[in-house]
């Protein structure tokens, strides 16, 4: 006959050891980061427990896709509106991932910066698409001159005098 100190004891060193295996594996983070890209996918998949998973697309080729889970239905739904758009999420890594496909748990997310002015945009207008696109384009040319200074500062002078249009573009560059 067992003692009763194995009994009560035995059970509530495993019962311990279970939660701590669980706060450990789930919910303690190894690593917090953040990627930036184009939100290709997001859906709620599984057959036995459904769980938000999404991709993310860095750049072109098959190292720059990013696989996550959202384990925050609210998250998840504000970025299944929207897909398709360039976004900035923030995750937590986790030692496992069970019930969900990734260790990657996205906790927060906005819109990419850099992409205030696209072409999806529902607000922006053409004419603001040409000029985003006009300014940058004319801006990369000035990056290309700036290099040799006088002639950077020659053309500069020469479109003061001939082009005053395009002068007052260079301090549109510093914007």
């Amino acid at each position: 006959m067992k003692s009763w100190k194995v009994k009560v004891l035995l059970p509530i060193i495993l019962v311990t050891a279970l939660f701590i295996g669980k706060l450990v594996m789930w919910d303690f983070a190894v690593s917090t980061g953040k990627r930036v890209g184009n939100l290709t996918k997001i859906s709620k998949k599984g057959k036995l427990f459904k769980t938000w998973e999404g991709t993310i697309d860095e750049g072109s080729g098959d190292k720059l896709t990013s696989f996550f889970s959202v384990r925050n239905d609210e998250i998840a739904n504000e970025l299944y509106e929207y897909e398709g758009r360039k976004v900035v999420i923030y995750y937590e890594e986790y030692f496992a991932n069970w019930p969900w496909e990734t260790k990657y748990n996205v906790t927060s997310w906005k819109p990419n910066e850099e992409d205030k002015i696209s072409s999806s945009s529902p607000t922006a207008t053409s004419n603001e698409v040409l000029d985003y696109l006009s300014k940058t384009m004319f801006c990369a040319f000035l990056g290309t001159l700036y290099n040799d200074k006088e002639l950077y500062e020659k053309v500069k002078e020469y479109m003061k005098e001939n082009n005053l249009f395009i002068f007052n573009q260079y301090e549109k560059c510093n914007d």
